[in-house]
Order: C-alpha cells, then structure tokens, then sequence
C-alpha cells in the first residue's frame, strides 16, 4: 500500500508508473494506519508522521522524503535506516541542553496523547518558563527529543509549534498551570544527573 500526503502528488510522479495496481490512499490528519504489510509513504507532513507511530500492523515502513524540516528528526527518533547507505540513523545527544531534557521528560507524562485543553498550557506554561530562565528552545531539537522521550507525535508536535512561537516572538498568555520555580527544580535535577560517576 502506498501513502500520499496528496494524491495529485502521486498521480503526477513516477510512483504511479512504477507501481499502477498498487492500492493508494491519501493519509490525511485523521486517517488511521492499519494496513497489515508493508507500506511505502510519500512525501508525509509532520502530522502525517505521527499517524506512523500507530501502524502497529505495518510489517515495514518506508519513507520517501518530501520538503517537511521535521522529517529528519522523526525518522533519527524513529531509528530509521536509510535505505541509500544502509545506516541507522541516530539522534544527536546535543538536541536540548540538560535542563531543558529534563524539563520535557517531565512534560511527556503529564500529557495525555489527545492534544487536550490541558496539554497546551502546560506545554506553553514549561517552555516559556524555560526561555524566560535563559534557556535556548530550538523547536526541531525539542520535537526530535520529545519524540524519543516517549511522547506521542502530536505531543511532540504540539512542542515544536509552541517553540516555534517563542522563537518567533510570540508572546504566549500563560495559564500558570506550571510555576516559575519550576525551572529551578528542573536544574537540580539536570545538576544531580551530571553528577553522576
């Protein structure tokens, strides 16, 4: 099975040559993955990515990249191999500062996998709580690091839109569902992890 972020994609590329009686579907924000075999995915956008963390019945995934900047990082959180060189890829270890780490492993399981009223402004409130204590949000770093800390797509994504926000100026209205002392814990617990033997 083939999916397509847009099937006008699809009907004007090679795919459609190379593989004519192949079943094709458009992978929108709220189709489900469940398609039991392999499958061959085009040219996904990032919320089409966090679909693919549920295609529990897919006995192989294999991306075909398109223009998305959060592509590289789910596919490195994913532990993909690149079929060009046959490499794993890896995500980096300087994705987040430490304090920063800690901050969105705290985060993850205070979210309940839904995008929920309550997600936002926690997210908001921990990340405009981080960049007011000096700390740098680069948004595809938090998403990539999210991702591999056990949050879900859409969670990750949710991060990497508020961080985007921040880096763009954008002044949030906090809910105050976090403190500003919070940040201070987050740094003795990044402090007490780098001081272990």
């Amino acid at each position: 099975m083939i999916l397509v972020s847009a099937i006008r994609d699809f009907g004007n590329s090679t795919l459609a040559d190379d593989f004519p009686r192949t079943a094709v579907e458009k992978l929108g924000r709220h189709t489900s993955v469940s398609h039991r075999g392999p499958l061959l995915v085009a040219w996904p956008a990032a919320e089409n990515l966090s679909q693919l963390q549920h295609a529990d019945e897919a006995t192989a995934i294999c991306v075909i990249e398109g223009g998305d900047v959060l592509q590289q990082p789910w596919l490195r959180a994913q532990r993909a191999i690149d079929l060009a060189t046959g490499e794993r890829l890896e995500s980096r270890s300087d994705l987040v500062s430490a304090v920063v780490a800690v901050a969105l492993k705290s985060l993850v399981p205070k979210l309940n996998g839904l995008s929920s009223s309550f997600d936002r402004p926690t997210v908001i409130d921990a990340l405009c709580h981080l960049k007011a204590g000096g700390y740098e949000i680069d948004p595809a770093g938090v998403y990539e690091f999210a991702l591999q800390a056990g949050a879900e797509g859409d969670e990750a994504l949710l991060m990497h839109e508020v961080a985007n926000g921040l880096r763009k100026g954008h002044n949030y209205r906090r809910s105050q569902r976090l403190k500003p002392e919070i940040v201070r814990r987050w740094e003795s617990e990044a402090a007490a992890l780098t001081d272990l033997p």
